[in-house]
């Protein structure tokens, strides 16, 4: 944090006589990447075109998608004033596994299944909707302890096909494992027995960032429970179609979702300890 804030003065004092509005992104400008940013208090901030929620402090958030390929227009307006970058969007290489001559049922869900599916996504969707007007939380933890079995962008081709990519974290650990709130938030879903989610808990932190929790064993909260950061709020399981127990954890911001380990990695100036630790 303190890296952090010494850069920001460092921009302050060399944009003073300039113009009054800052632009300050923490971050790298990448596919998959949860930018955090901070802008003159008071201004509104748009990322091409669409308008963020901001924090009365200034900061903010907003992710890149897995697949952007156009570089994002940042724009601060306050009053008349109105200050703006280009920021070009660095491609990233993703693991792609092509597997063949797998039954067709391994493959493609049956008419029946993907209704099912599509019903469950959709609660999902609309969760995701629903936003809160809770103050973006910055400081996030790493929900379980365990191995890392499948990291995010990565894309099986199945038969040809290619699948959707894998835009989560999978942490393995046995069943029962406790599941904690990577940081304050509004449980926005609690939702069972999802065909390939399992029973899933979604939370939003603010500003349209939200984090989710699959695959759960048992979960301990419900719709509309206020969490803190380190509440245990389920237990790592199997449910839905997992091939062995894990967390399946997903961070997105509105329907984008960022790659989880990079997320960490940047919120952890946020922290106390610069860890990203629940201190």
């Amino acid at each position: 944090m303190k890296k952090l804030l010494f850069g920001l003065c460092v921009l302050l004092s060399s944009q003073l006589h300039a113009t009054e509005l800052t632009i300050f992104v923490h971050g790298q400008i990448q596919q998959g990447e949860m930018v955090f940013g901070f802008a003159t208090p008071g201004a509104e901030v748009f990322v091409d075109g669409d308008k963020l929620k901001v924090r009365d402090d200034g900061w903010f958030a907003f992710g890149i998608n897995r697949d952007a390929k156009k570089d994002i227009v940042l724009k601060v307006v306050k009053g008349e004033e109105q200050l703006q970058k280009v920021l070009k969007v660095k491609k990233r290489k993703w693991k792609v596994q092509k597997i063949n001559g797998l039954p067709d049922n391994k493959v493609n869900f049956s008419e029946e299944i993907q209704e099912r599916i599509n019903k469950d996504n959709e609660a999902v969707y609309l969760a995701r909707q629903k936003g809160t007007q809770l103050p973006l939380s910055l400081c996030y933890i790493r929900p379980t302890e365990g191995r890392i079995s499948s990291v995010f962008g990565s894309q099986r081709i199945l038969n040809g096909v290619p699948k959707n990519p894998h835009k989560a974290l999978d942490i393995a650990n046995v069943v029962g494992t406790p599941v904690y709130a990577s940081a304050d938030g509004e449980v926005t879903l609690a939702y069972e027995d999802a065909y390939l989610a399992g029973n899933t808990l979604l939370i939003d932190h603010g500003s349209n960032v939200t984090t989710s929790y699959i695959h759960l064993s048992k979960m301990d909260v419900k719709t509309g429970d206020f969490v803190k950061r380190g509440d245990k709020i389920g237990e790592i399981g199997m449910t839905g179609r997992a091939t062995g127990p894990h967390l399946h954890w997903t961070v997105a911001y509105k329907n984008i979702k960022v790659d989880p380990d990079r997320f960490l990695k940047n919120a952890s100036a946020f922290c106390v300890d610069g860890t990203g630790e629940n201190k």
